[in-house]
């Protein structure tokens, strides 16, 4: 073989090798960073198990609960359905998490929060942000060590659900 066809073979697997890799993860992406789990309980009874469950767990609370459908309509935008967030926190995670400056853009993910939605055919749904795929992004720094924690209470949080964090 020539020194010409091998070089066009290189490029032509590397070309290929980067698009199914892109293709990949444009396709895995929204079950990878997001996690969707269905609940057999009403839309408020989820509300509610939830927030009394993120109260219980040490350290942790309630910061908010927001009525997405209500500020939809509010703002007099079209009805988009039973959808409820709930903003919560661990003050000592947050502590650590934000006193480096260098980890003070992690601000933008707190509080965490978990979506409680009702879908058209009226299921009931919980959403949140996959932690497990945070926190293998951030090993190795303290970032991640914190990430860590909180992955095992969310899990204790979430426990009724029978829910695990994995990558998919």
């Amino acid at each position: 073989m020539d020194k010409k066809a091998i070089s066009v073979g290189i490029i032509l697997g590397v070309v290929f090798g980067a698009l199914f890799v892109a293709l990949a993860l444009k396709f895995a992406a929204p079950s990878i960073l997001f996690k969707e789990v269905r609940v057999a309980y009403s839309f408020e009874k989820t509300v509610e198990i939830l927030s009394k469950r993120i109260n219980a767990q040490e350290g942790w609370h309630v910061t908010d609960v927001i009525d997405q459908q209500a500020e939809i309509l509010k703002h007099v935008a079209e009805d988009a359905g039973k959808v409820k967030i709930i903003k919560f926190c661990n003050a000592k995670y947050s502590s650590q998490m934000l006193r480096s400056d260098n980890s003070k853009f992690m601000s933008v993910k707190m509080p965490l929060s978990i979506s409680v939605y009702e879908k058209s055919d009226g299921r009931v749904f919980i959403g949140l942000s996959n932690g497990y795929v945070m926190a293998r992004l951030f090993s190795g720094t303290e970032e991640g060590l914190i990430m860590e924690k909180v992955i095992k209470d969310m899990e204790s949080i979430l426990s009724f659900l029978h829910f695990r964090y994995t990558i998919f």
